[in-house]
């Protein structure tokens, strides 16, 4: 009698249980689904003739992007549009002078005029020179571009 009423009480539960999730979806999800699919199997696949890659150029001075299976060419960017961009990514903790010569400090490194520091921007590592340091801001130097930051 007592197994009876726990075998029950488990079935209940599991009645319960498979009401509120059910495995086969719904027809709206499962069209969804298959349409999803469909697209993506009815992609053609390109591949790379000599005139693509004639056309995209030195892989190492643009950047491709891939759209819907669509490769666009982005133009690189000068260093006087690059320098702004990656002067935002030069965070220093702080600035310090040790016989009247200042250093920008980093969290694990200091660096003083004439040194460089990495910055990462689209996966591209770039060292930016330190051009100049004083004790409210400092310099950066990136090819031809060189941008001051004043420090608050």
């Amino acid at each position: 009698m007592r197994f009876s009423k726990y075998l029950s009480a488990l079935a209940l539960i599991l009645a319960f249980a498979t009401i509120s999730y059910s495995a086969v979806k719904s027809p709206e999800e499962r069209k969804d689904k298959i349409e999803l699919s469909k697209r993506l199997l009815d992609r053609k696949i390109v591949l790379l003739t000599e005139e693509t890659i004639t056309l995209v150029g030195d892989p190492f001075s643009v950047s491709l992007k891939v759209v819907e299976g669509i490769v666009v060419v982005e133009e690189s960017l000068s260093a006087q549009e690059l320098m702004p961009i990656l002067a935002r990514n030069v965070k220093p903790t702080g600035i310090f002078a040790i016989g009247g010569e200042y250093y920008l400090m980093f969290k694990e490194m200091k660096i003083k005029s004439g040194g460089s520091v990495p910055v990462k921007y689209q996966n591209v590592e770039y060292n930016l020179e330190i051009v100049n340091i004083l004790r409210n801001g400092y310099s950066l130097r990136f090819g031809d571009a060189e941008v001051e930051i004043k420090l608050k």
